[in-house]
């Protein structure tokens, strides 16, 4: 298969697109001082690809005036359950990449499964030559009660050592404001501060690199698309390299096999095969998102909807920075028929209009918070996510009250307890 679908992408020559991003990644990393920055994308976006790429040594060769005087360490923060297990990896890893410092500065490590912050810094700060940029991958699953705001505190307080020069780029679906109120970090947090001002987005390919994408592999494979047959793959796929692939994949097996590919039943077909990573994205959206992607997939005009001017034009953007929308002619559609047959299939058990946005006090967060405790034990929660479409395992902590506090975070987060609050009463009564 010609076609990598799948699994992150880890040889330059396989690595198509993404010049601009790119260029602004190294432009960021690369000037007199290192800064940070945050990447943002939905799942299957091809953040870790990115992160793979950038990391190279033929990328980092073909960006950096002096690519020996930087090291990059990459890390997956999902697999980190608690901030001792973070920097013990991190230590691992910055060992294999910088081996031993020659200098007289005495450190002796903690012990296995005590690692902290400190190993990391008395380490690093054997190498003032180099620039140390972290890699941080799936950000946003900093799952266990452990992470909490001081952990993020300590991440900005690594940066800020003079002794050595390091920068963090993580990559994650949430942005940093939105995961750090999860945590419950404060808006005035400096840990902000370390970021460049602006995220760069994982967005859709331009044109000329999903047909890149497309001809190339199909030509290493034996087939050569037409220039009709390149326009609808596009068409069906969108912009997005993971959809891009599985689809172009898909149209160049019933090329390869000898016959003649069928753009509405493979429209149909992959609706079907990609709707659990559609169905990943929806539960991620917030309620005003999915009104907006449906009054879209609907031909509604967004004018029709019940939005500030400002509001809906922050979500059309974050929605096109995520490469689920274009825009052409003034109007906004939906990037793929593929997400756009999806849309409307899964439009007709949705409510088309907008929840009212309702202001919640300290007291009634903390109300049904204690509602979930009291009256459900774990398994009733994990019960109760499944019948609200959320993933349980996927909530920060461990034990019953984080769980809890969590599933209350997520529906504040959309600006919208009735679902959560319904379910409740649904199960216990009016006991809210």
């Amino acid at each position: 298969m010609s076609y990598i679908v799948g699994h992150p992408i880890k040889h330059p020559a396989d690595f198509y697109g993404r010049l601009e991003q790119a260029t602004r990644f190294f432009e960021i990393i690369g000037g007199r001082q290192a800064q940070s920055v945050s990447i943002l994308g939905v799942r299957r976006a091809g953040k870790t690809s990115f992160l793979q790429y950038v990391a190279h040594p033929t990328t980092m060769a073909q960006y950096l005036a002096s690519p020996d005087e930087y090291t990059m360490i990459y890390l997956d923060v999902s697999s980190c359950k608690t901030p001792s297990d973070f920097y013990y990896r991190l230590l691992q890893r910055l060992k294999v990449n910088l081996g031993q410092g020659q200098t007289d500065f005495l450190w002796k490590e903690s012990p296995l499964g005590q690692t902290k912050l400190y190993d990391v810094e008395a380490y690093l700060c054997q190498f003032p030559g180099k620039r140390i940029v972290l890699l941080l991958d799936e950000f946003d699953h900093l799952r266990t009660e452990a992470f909490t705001q001081d952990f993020l505190t300590e991440l900005r307080a690594m940066t800020g050592v003079l002794e050595y020069d390091l920068a963090c780029v993580t990559a994650s679906y949430w942005d940093l404001y939105t995961l750090g109120t999860r945590l419950g970090l404060p808006p005035t947090s400096p840990f902000y501060n370390i970021f460049y001002p602006t995220p760069i987005y994982m967005s859709a390919l331009e044109l000329t690199e999903a047909t890149k994408l497309i001809d190339a592999p199909a030509a290493k494979g034996g087939v050569h698309f037409s220039q009709d047959e390149v326009q609808d793959i596009q068409a069906l796929a969108g912009s997005l390299p993971f959809f891009v692939q599985a689809t172009a994949a898909k149209w160049f097996q019933r090329r390869r096999a000898g016959g003649e590919p069928d753009a509405e039943g493979i429209r149909q077909q992959l609706a079907a095969d990609l709707a659990p990573y559609f169905d990943q994205w929806w539960h991620s959206f917030t309620t005003n998102e999915r009104t907006i992607l449906l009054a879209v997939a609907g031909g509604r005009p967004l004018t029709e909807l019940n939005y500030p001017t400002i509001e809906l034009d922050a979500i059309v953007r974050r929605l096109h920075g995520y490469g689920l929308l274009y825009k052409a002619d003034g109007h906004a559609y939906i990037n793929g028929r593929v997400f756009h047959t999806w849309l409307r299939q899964y439009a007709q058990m949705q409510p088309a209009e907008p929840a009212t946005i309702t202001p919640y006090s300290g007291a009634d967060l903390a109300r049904i918070r204690h509602a979930l405790v009291d009256s459900f034990d774990l398994d009733e929660l994990r019960t109760l996510c499944f019948d609200l479409g959320m993933d349980f395992e996927s909530l920060p902590g461990q034990s019953k009250p984080a769980k809890a506090r969590e599933m209350v975070n997520y529906w504040r987060n959309r600006h919208d307890l009735g679902p959560l609050t319904d379910a409740i009463r649904l199960e216990r009564g009016n006991i809210i």
